[in-house]
């Protein structure tokens, strides 16, 4: 019996829309604290000083000569508002510096998480990351965590050192990744199983597991 699991499309999609997102949010708050804060504040101390040294027109009319002034500046002619402070212009260096690191994260696992397998082939356990063993070599399966999240967490012997390998139906194909774990769970000691019950055998009319979570 030979089963392969690929890592899921969808879940590199979603690694890869919150990377981009991350990193466009901290372009746009350096351009923000750059240049669009610091040009806000010029023109908005430029109102107020217009306003004030055309106090004696009505405001109407205070509103139509700022437009004309503002544009032969190139400026926006609506109202700038209140000047940006000091505070709104470094709390976008520290936004920047907070979606930065995050957006640069989702992207290397995006980039990490390419390509990503596991494989069962009769009796061995294989994986992209370098992991090969045999079922008898698994000492624990954590199902703590899968009815809800189908996450399994496999614990096993790798000459004297304890190795994990997890699968993850969300991440990795569903079906594959069930058929995986339901091998594993028929061919070892179920003293190994913690965290959860055995998954109930597949019918043969059925040949296919339904989702347990």
């Amino acid at each position: 019996m030979t089963v392969r699991t690929n890592i899921n499309t969808s879940h590199l999609v979603r690694l890869g829309i919150i990377g981009s997102f991350c990193l466009g949010m901290t372009l746009y708050c350096f351009y923000d604290g750059l240049v669009g804060y610091p040009n806000q504040r010029i023109r908005a101390n430029a109102f107020i000083e217009f306003k004030e040294e055309h106090s004696q027109l009505d405001p109407k009319d205070i509103v139509d000569q700022w437009k004309e002034y503002a544009a032969e500046r190139g400026w926006p002619t609506n109202d700038p508002g209140k000047p940006r402070s000091d505070y709104d212009i470094n709390s976008q260096f520290v936004m920047a510096g907070i979606l930065g690191p995050i957006g640069l994260f989702f992207l290397f696992q995006l980039l990490l998480n390419r390509g990503r397998w596991i494989e069962l082939n009769d009796s061995t356990l294989t994986s992209s990351m370098g992991d090969e063993l045999t079922l008898d070599q698994i000492v624990e399966l954590n199902k703590k965590k899968w009815q809800k999240k189908g996450i399994a967490k496999l614990k096993y012997d790798a000459g004297g050192r304890t190795k994990k390998l997890v699968l993850d139906d969300c991440n990795y194909e569903r079906v594959t990744t069930n058929t995986i774990l339901r091998h594993i769970e028929e061919n070892i000691d179920h003293a190994k199983i913690v965290g959860g019950k055995p998954e109930p055998p597949l019918k043969k009319a059925e040949g296919e597991a339904p989702a347990s979570h």
